[in-house]
């Protein structure tokens, strides 16, 4: 699990660009938070430069959370306005049948990987509900699959990146909803001042394509997987699974952002079975 982190904070760089993107056609209220992004940013760069060899990744990342709430202070409001601009850009979900889909499986209140700062509530990326989403999407998705299928979603989701769409544009409650090929990704998020938390996250795939026999049993409290009568699940427990669920861009193209270590799969060691006697 120690590559989590930062495999989770790879993939949340492109979320900053709804905050900083070019000049044309920006709202007062965007330039406004852009111009303490820049302030946050040029701050934490010049601190690491000659100091980030000698921090661990975890230290890195809780310097950048305290700077954020030095330079956010006090723009409760700021934050809220900028929210609602990006929570009115999202596309509309596209409607389903969901009684043609199985839920493979679904958790409550997803907390922070094991190896994230603690005490620490990173806001440099959960200010945002995509943010949020995106990161909360992937802690829980590390801690339900393989090394090896974690890694893989990583690699397409850099080849080519998917799109939150909203379901509920509610600033304290916002629902999201991401597609990746016939799969379907719901979560639902909560707002405590300047932040957000997920409350709930779902991950469907439609029945024609049958069940999927998860690699490990779900970590995450509150979590569930359904059984599926007359399923036979893989001969050798651990397998990875036949599918890789992916994560997340905006719904506007990214812009250059700060830059972050490339993501690298979780330690994880799958079960095994015992060897079988020769002869």
């Amino acid at each position: 699990m120690k590559k989590v982190l930062l495999a989770v904070l790879a993939v949340a760089w492109a979320v900053l660009a709804l905050g900083c993107v070019g000049d044309g056609g920006k709202s007062a209220t965007e330039k406004e938070f852009q111009r303490l992004y820049k302030e946050y940013s040029a701050r934490f760069h010049e601190k690491m430069v000659g100091t980030a060899e000698t921090m661990k990744p975890v230290q890195i990342t809780a310097e950048a959370a305290r700077l954020w709430d030095e330079t956010f202070a006090g723009k409760d409001d700021l934050i809220g306005r900028r929210v609602t601009e990006i929570l009115n850009q999202l596309d509309e979900a596209k409607p389903y049948n969901e009684d043609l889909y199985l839920e493979i499986a679904s958790g409550s209140r997803v907390e922070p990987s094991a190896d994230q700062p603690k005490g620490i509530i990173l806001k440099q990326f959960l200010w945002s509900p995509v943010g949020a989403a995106q990161m909360g999407l992937n802690n829980w998705l590390a801690r339900l699959l393989q090394a090896k299928s974690f890694g893989v979603r990583s690699v397409l989701t850099a080849n080519a990146g998917l799109f939150w769409e909203v379901l509920d544009r509610n600033l304290d409650k916002p629902k999201l909803q991401l597609r990746q090929g016939p799969m379907v990704f719901a979560v639902e998020l909560s707002r405590a001042d300047d932040y957000y938390q997920v409350e709930k996250v779902r991950w469907l795939r439609p029945k024609s394509m049958g069940p999927v026999q998860l690699a490990q049993p779900p970590e995450t409290p509150g979590t569930t997987t359904p059984t599926m009568p007359g399923t036979t699940p893989p001969e050798t427990p651990g397998t990875t699974p036949p599918v890789t669920p992916g994560t997340t861009t905006p719904a506007t193209p990214p812009a250059p952002t700060p830059e972050i270590p490339a993501p690298a799969p979780p330690e994880k060691t799958a079960p095994t079975t015992p060897e079988k006697p020769k002869g």
